[in-house]
């Protein structure tokens, strides 16, 4: 039985979702957090198949919650917002990873479809968090703590841009990240800064890891999609 986490601080809204969800032929399993930290406390305990996310929320900024979540899990979650300004949408879609984004009012059964459409992806299986106190990777070594990134046992001298940039192409590697969705791991949020600002860190980070480990090219240019990072 798939368990969804519904975080909605309308009431009304909840209630109609809750209510489509547990007479769907599906049988879902859903839990109601009205306080984003709520949220979190759930997440971090439970196991989550899928994550309905309002952006407006009493306590917590819906797209901090979506931060938190990037950091250590890769749980489908679909928006559900009253905001349906383009740069909200680009942000949460490509800057932030979510999965999809409605905008309200919508049809409940349009929604259930979407949901059912994210599960299928994952197989419906529990998603549980992944560990992030230190990631190593043989090659690079993360600390979070120090904010360090070790090519083959050395620091790179990163800068603190570049050194984000870097953990999130480690922690997604062989996949293409756009440099839109770069833009956004950046700064955390929409920026006026230009796609240019990402091309000029992705060549000085190529220059810091050639300093240390000339022989391999690990961050890759995939012309006119984006930018990967070999393993």
């Amino acid at each position: 039985m798939p368990n969804i986490l519904l975080i909605e601080d309308d009431k009304i809204i909840a209630e109609s979702i809750i209510f489509s969800l547990e007479n769907d032929y599906d049988s879902f399993q859903i839990k109601w957090c009205e306080m984003g930290s709520d949220a979190l406390k759930y997440f971090n305990e439970f196991d989550v198949n899928l994550i309905l996310l309002d952006l407006t929320l009493p306590d917590i900024n819906g797209f901090d919650i979506l931060r938190k979540i990037r950091k250590t899990s890769e749980v489908p979650v679909i928006i559900i917002t009253a905001r349906d300004a383009d740069e909200d949408i680009v942000l949460g879609l490509d800057g932030l990873g979510a999965d999809d984004y409605v905008t309200k009012p919508f049809n409940n059964r349009v929604l259930i479809a979407r949901i059912r459409a994210q599960l299928r992806h994952t197989n419906s299986q529990p998603i549980k968090p992944k560990p992030v106190e230190k990631v190593d990777l043989k090659i690079f070594e993360i600390n979070e703590d120090l904010h360090e990134i070790l090519l083959l046992g050395q620091v790179i001298n990163l800068t603190r841009v570049e050194c984000k940039i870097l953990m999130y192409l480690i922690k997604h590697p062989n996949r293409v990240h756009s440099k839109e969705r770069l833009l956004g791991i950046m700064h955390d949020r929409i920026t006026s800064a230009g796609e240019n600002t990402v091309v000029t860190h992705i060549m000085r980070l190529r220059v810091a890891l050639n300093t240390i480990d000339s022989d391999c090219e690990y961050i890759k240019n995939h012309r006119g999609l984006g930018y990967s990072l070999t393993l």
